[in-house]
């Protein structure tokens, strides 16, 4: 797959386009410079905000007066988020410079063949200006959109199990969140259940207390019955008595 890149020109590239034009010459673009700085590019920057690994391009060819195609490949061991490509001159300026604050291009995996494959737009110099110097690798057009493809293919995957292992991690989270939750909640109703106890028991033994009191003032008010029908029984004798003599 090939991406179009618009990239920003620098007053550097523009300055040697200027001599090579007064002189007729064409400036050949030899390499392809990737960085994981994500920004707006200026004219005023000489080259990548940090330049991670460089490649010569392997092959491309003139597509329009201010367009190239051109293909790199990326197959050593460095690993990170491509957020700036440069475009090297034969002379070692950066002609042009592409990036964004915002997205990634694409994602560089350390022992996996990534094919570079551009179509570079140049806008604001002369015609036919800039050339491509490939290795001579020779590079297949066709072979290079289906490794490209697969390439951006691999990338969404890596995406998909990035987002799922985030998703897995989020769910795990919740669920002990909740599982401390509910030892909360739990250890509240057990502390609530044990004061309910507490309570009844002493509510139990109250209940106990006033039992036997009542027990007690029963018991005595018997004994007060007895002892007044007793002395009812006397005065009513002594009465008898007093009354025969």
């Amino acid at each position: 797959m090939t991406t179009t890149l618009i990239p920003q020109l620098l007053d550097a590239g523009l300055s040697a386009i200027q001599l090579a034009s007064g002189d007729g010459i064409q400036l050949r673009i030899t390499h392809v410079a990737l960085g994981d700085a994500g920004y707006t590019p200026n004219a005023g920057q000489s080259g990548l905000h940090h330049e991670v690994v460089r490649y010569p391009v392997a092959d491309g060819r003139i597509v329009g007066p201010r367009q190239l195609h051109l293909t790199a490949l990326a197959d050593d061991s460095a690993e990170f988020w491509v957020r700036e490509v440069g475009f090297i001159l034969e002379s070692g300026v950066c002609l042009a410079v592409w990036s964004d604050p915002n997205r990634a291009l694409a994602y560089k995996q350390g022992g996996l063949e990534l094919l570079l494959a551009y179509d570079l737009t140049l806008s604001g110099v002369p015609p036919d200006s800039v050339i491509v110097q490939s290795t001579g690798a020779g590079l297949n057009l066709h072979l290079a959109e289906e490794l490209a493809s697969l390439a951006g293919a691999q990338i969404a995957s890596q995406l998909v199990d990035l987002q799922q292992d985030a998703q897995l991690a989020a769910l795990h989270t919740g669920l002990e969140d909740l599982a401390a939750r509910t030892m909360r909640r739990t250890t509240e109703h057990a502390n609530q259940l044990t004061a309910l106890a507490d309570t009844n028991r002493r509510a139990a033994l109250r209940l106990d207390q006033l039992a036997n009191q009542q027990s007690s003032a029963h018991d005595r008010l018997l004994e007060i019955q007895v002892a007044s029908a007793a002395a009812i029984l006397d005065l009513q004798t002594h009465a008898v008595k007093g009354v025969m003599k």
